[in-house]
C-alpha cells in the first residue's frame, strides 16, 4: 500500500513537472514570436525611414547631336546620408537596357552607386542603350525618370526654352543721311529648365534671306521701302543643349 501511494505521489509531481515545462516552452515560443515581431516591426521602420530619407536630384542634361540626339549624359546628386543605388533609367517613355559611368556597364542586375553626399555622371547612347533607338530632335522635351532600390522614384523634365521676339525698324542717322535700321530684341525669351546661351536671327522676305544674326540683341540695316513683307526666326539654345523656335511676320 505505501507503494502504491508514494507511485501516485510521484506521478503528481511528474506531471506537474511536465505542465511546468509545458508553460516555460508556451512563453519562451510566445517571448520569441513577439521578439521576431517587434524584430520586423523595427526592419519595416528601418525601411520606411530609408525610403523617406532617400533623396536624388536630376542637376543637369549634356546633350550631344545635330538634328536628334545621340549621347545624353545625365548628372545626379544624391543629397542624402545613405548611398543610393538606380536600379532603372526612364527616357521619354523607354527604359534604358543598360548605362554607363563611362567605364563600367550598368542595369537592372548591376545596380549605379551614388554615394551620400556625391554626384554622379550617366552616359546613354540613345541607339544602343535602348531595345529600340530613342529619337528625341533638339525641340523636344525631355522626361528623365531614375528608379532606385528603395523603389523611389525621382523625375525631371527638361522643357525646350521659349523664344519671344520683338522687332521694331527705326530710322537712323549716318552722315547726312537717315538709313532704316531692324532691331531684333529676344531678351524676353523664357527658359524654365537653364539658361539661355545662344540665340540665332534670320531674317527674310518671300524670295530671299536677307540676314542671318546672333545676340540677344541684332541689328541690320534694312530697306523697308523695297522690303514690305518680310519674316523674322529666332532659335535659342539653353544651356542643357535643348533649343526652341518661333517666327515672326511682318503685316
Amino acid at each position: 500500500m505505501k507503494l502504491l501511494k508514494d507511485e501516485s505521489g510521484l506521478s503528481v509531481i511528474v506531471g506537474t513537472l511536465l505542465l511546468i515545462l509545458i508553460v516555460v516552452a508556451s512563453a519562451s515560443a510566445l517571448a520569441l514570436m513577439a521578439s521576431e515581431a517587434q524584430k520586423k516591426e523595427m526592419e519595416r521602420r528601418s525601411l520606411r525611414v530609408a525610403v523617406e530619407s532617400e533623396n536624388l536630384k536630376i542637376l543637369s542634361l549634356a546633350l550631344n547631336g545635330s538634328v536628334n540626339w545621340t549621347n545624353m549624359i545625365i548628372t545626379v546628386v544624391n543629397l542624402n546620408t545613405e548611398e543610393s543605388r538606380i536600379v532603372g533609367l526612364n527616357i521619354n517613355g523607354m527604359n534604358a537596357a543598360n548605362y554607363t559611368d563611362g567605364v563600367k556597364v550598368y542595369n537592372f542586375q548591376n545596380q549605379f552607386p551614388v554615394p551620400a553626399a556625391r554626384s554622379r555622371q550617366i552616359f546613354l547612347n540613345l541607339s544602343s542603350s535602348f531595345a529600340s533607338p530613342l529619337n528625341i530632335s533638339r525641340n523636344d522635351p525631355i522626361r528623365v525618370i531614375l528608379f532606385t532600390s528603395l523603389t523611389n522614384n525621382f523625375e525631371r523634365v527638361f522643357l525646350p526654352p521659349v523664344p519671344i521676339i520683338k522687332v521694331s525698324v527705326v530710322s537712323e542717322q549716318i552722315g547726312t543721311e537717315f538709313h532704316d535700321v531692324l532691331a531684333l530684341d529676344g531678351s524676353d525669351s523664357i527658359d524654365r529648365e537653364g539658361t539661355i546661351i545662344r540665340y540665332q536671327w534670320q531674317v527674310g522676305n518671300t524670295t530671299l534671306i536677307l540676314g542671318n544674326l546672333s545676340g540677344q540683341k541684332a541689328r541690320m540695316n534694312f530697306d523697308l521701302g523695297n522690303t514690305s513683307q518680310f519674316w523674322v526666326n529666332l532659335n535659342v539654345t539653353d544651356s542643357n543643349g535643348i533649343s526652341g523656335f518661333a517666327r515672326w511676320e511682318s503685316p
